[in-house]
């Protein structure tokens, strides 16, 4: 049942009549169902391993305060290992074993695909830091189990998040809520916005750029860098699609669900780029693994290198490849370069000596760093972009290779992108959607578009709404699988 299917769309209007027709006391119990059959509709063979997360979760914290303190390590211990090791098995296991056995020239093992759960990687998450708040001594365990499963498989954010902590959501489910039209219709809004992201946009860069990672010799090396870039937005559209999709269907209900991204491309730096990305994951590794590694750490080096492993690890929770670890460190070690010349005294006053001697003025000087910021972050896009979901790492390496030669193409007077991005007229679609769309954030990002648009009254606000969804329909590429989240 896919966020854009017609099943989808019949689905959340009877969920949501449903919810406001029965009693408060039985609408979780309805939320708990309608999360099953949603998630079931998939492969309800998937079900028993979700079932499994949380019971593991609700029993290890159930039991906690009345444990000592071995007994609560041992019990965090036992939830680590069951939701680690389903993670291991199903997500991590065939690169282990594929690398292992490469480099003892004994063959490579099939990767396991076809029984990876859906979603695995966003509600063993958030089952995880749930336990782990409770064993800090954070929170009381949950002791309702039909609530904590509800908060565990709630449909809308289920398969590719947002990750939600306890303390906010779980206790929306308890709130007795009355129908709120406004609220419906705000959803509606941002439900259109999102599978305009994913259909126009993330749907029609997936014809374009997988087949030119695959065989970066069919794009010139200003093309390599144009597919670069074109992936790295392609996952922003993908899964920022499926975020607006699940936060609308929510507010529907009258749930409230994190936002995950906040206009990343508009990012000054690549520090600044992580704390617009995919914030949920970000904020929950940067809480539950960084930060105690970087307490730990008695030198800047120990501390450099809590940085390094926490983006290794966001970069590895994307996804159980080498282009994705070599994407990890890069991103690491950029972030930590970054922040040495940005804390460093010495290349402050060389900078600083500098710009004096040539006449700079300070105003001058700053609108250079921040061009020399944004453009060192623009060249980590382009060489993270290129891994991203490369096949594998002598294709990400051949993209490099071709992007290289961008100097001497230029120097040629030569702005073909070569045949890859041959596809015609419908080639325009993607960059004038990519324009709308980042001017529709700019100006939300200042009052909301939604806002605006109501304000003007019902004529004007469903004319633009009926417009938004003419050119989805029109626009949209339909028949593309499913989002790309749903593997994690």
């Amino acid at each position: 049942m896919n966020f854009h299917s017609i099943d989808y769309l019949l689905f959340l209007p009877l969920v949501v009549a449903t919810y406001f027709a029965i009693p408060h006391r039985w609408r979780w119990a309805l939320l708990l169902l309608a999360s099953n059959l949603f998630y079931a509709s998939w492969r309800w063979e998937y079900l028993a391993l979700l079932w499994f997360t949380t019971l593991v979760d609700y029993f290890a914290a159930l039991a906690m305060p009345r444990a000592g303190r071995r007994g609560r390590n041992a019990l965090l211990a036992f939830s680590l290992v069951g939701n680690l090791g389903l993670l291991f098995v199903f997500k991590y296991f065939a690169l282990l074993a594929n690398t292992t056995l490469y480099a003892l020239r004994m063959g490579q093992v099939d990767p396991i695909e076809i029984l990876l759960p859906l979603g695995i990687s966003f509600y063993t998450f958030q089952t995880l830091g749930y336990t782990i708040d409770v064993w800090r001594g954070k929170r009381q365990p949950e002791r309702h189990l039909g609530y904590f499963a509800v908060f565990v498989m709630y449909f809308p954010q289920l398969l590719a998040g947002p990750i939600e902590r306890t303390g906010k959501l779980l206790p929306q489910f308890r709130q007795e809520r009355r129908f709120d039209m406004s609220l419906v219709a705000a959803g509606a809004a941002l439900m259109l916005v999102g599978y305009f992201k994913k259909l126009v946009i993330a749907d029609r860069l997936a014809m374009i750029i997988p087949p030119i990672l695959a065989d970066p010799s069919s794009v010139s090396p200003l093309g390599a860098v144009l597919a670069s870039l074109g992936n790295i937005y392609r996952y922003y559209a993908d899964l920022s699609g499926y975020v607006d999709i699940a936060i609308g269907s929510s507010m529907m209900i009258g749930i409230t669900l994190s936002r995950n991204f906040n206009r990343p491309f508009a990012a000054r730096s690549i520090y600044d780029y992580w704390q617009r990305w995919h914030i949920t994951v970000t904020t929950w590794i940067r809480d539950y693994v960084h930060i105690p590694l970087a307490r730990k750490a008695s030198s800047r080096a120990g501390r450099e290198g809590a940085v390094i492993v926490t983006i290794l690890l966001v970069a590895l929770w994307h996804g159980a490849s080498w282009p994705w670890i070599v994407a990890g460190l890069i991103a690491g070690v950029g972030m930590v370069a970054e922040g040495t010349f940005r804390r460093s005294r010495r290349i402050a006053a060389l900078r600083d000596g500098t710009a004096q001697r040539l006449g700079i003025a300070p105003a001058r000087l700053a609108m250079l760093r921040a061009s020399v910021s944004r453009a060192y972050l623009w060249f980590f896009l382009i060489l993270l972009g290129s891994l991203a979901n490369a096949p594998t790492m002598a294709d990400a390496l051949s993209m490099w290779a071709q992007m290289a030669s961008v100097p001497h193409q230029l120097a040629a007077l030569d702005l073909g992108l070569g045949s890859g991005f041959d596809i015609g007229r419908r080639f325009w679609i993607v960059p004038a959607a990519i324009a709308a769309l980042e001017a529709y954030q700019w100006l939300d990002a200042r009052r909301s578009v939604c806002a605006r648009v109501n304000a003007r009254g019902a004529i004007v606000s469903w004319g633009f709404y009926l417009c938004l969804a003419t050119v989805i329909l029109v626009l949209g590429s339909f028949g593309q699988p499913g989002f790309i989240y749903f593997g994690y």
